[in-house]
């Protein structure tokens, strides 16, 4: 099987448990679990939404008094306002404690060109990226995996393996990336509550991606 990509190898054994499965109700279930098999693989490129580039120019603007929280979504999802593709990048400010008692334009997407106005995350009290899931987007939060975006660490924080300062993203400029999520990495990365950095259950490739779709939103900003 050295010609067999771990991503066919997936797929293939993803395919033959649904083949095996007779009842409606078994079918149903094994698509499932061939669908978020698959998407555990992190795709070529991500999407980022209109509402995501304006938040990312907001932080970029007043990254002393804001950041940003992080997900991607690993399969199509629907919240309140409409649906997401699978592998989108979105992004949502929050407020720090230097932001108090200003108010802030953010954005929500409603469709990857639209987008209505919102009141960024208030504090850090409740884990962001899940609070955006939950709250500001109102979609399933195990839908996605999450990290957080911030001014760049110092060095003797950015060599933790849960950190990374990443060059060419806000305007221009370095940034700082958490890859930690309270909840939402841990189905996808073997119980790890960070992407990992290494090629172990694909955190050096989602890491990548992830990176990339910022830069992306960057020139998008």
């Amino acid at each position: 099987m050295t010609d067999l990509s771990r991503r066919e190898f997936v797929g293939t054994t993803a395919a033959a448990v649904t083949a095996l499965c007779v009842s409606p109700s078994l079918a149903t279930a094994c698509e499932e679990y061939a669908t978020r098999a698959i998407l555990a693989y992190p795709p070529d490129r991500l999407t980022v939404d209109v509402a995501s580039i304006r938040n990312l120019q907001l932080f970029q603007k007043n990254a002393d008094h804001l950041g940003l929280a992080g997900v991607v979504s690993t399969e199509p999802v629907s919240g309140r306002l409409g649906s997401y593709p699978a592998g989108n990048l979105f992004l949502f400010p929050w407020v720090k404690r230097e932001g108090q008692g200003r108010t802030w334009a953010a954005a929500v997407p409603v469709s990857m060109t639209q987008f209505e106005p919102a009141h960024p995350i208030p504090d850090a009290t409740l884990p962001l990226d899940e609070y955006f899931c939950r709250i500001v987007l109102q979609a399933p939060w195990t839908s996605f995996i999450g990290f957080q975006v911030d001014k760049p660490y110092s060095a003797s924080d950015a060599v933790l393996k849960w950190f990374s300062n990443v060059e060419g993203v806000a305007g221009n400029k370095a940034v700082g990336i958490d890859w930690t999520s309270a909840n939402l990495n841990q189905p996808w990365f073997g119980g790890s509550n960070w992407i990992p950095g290494t090629d172990a259950l694909n955190g050096n490739a989602w890491r990548r991606v992830i990176v990339a779709g910022l830069q992306q939103a960057s020139v998008g900003v």
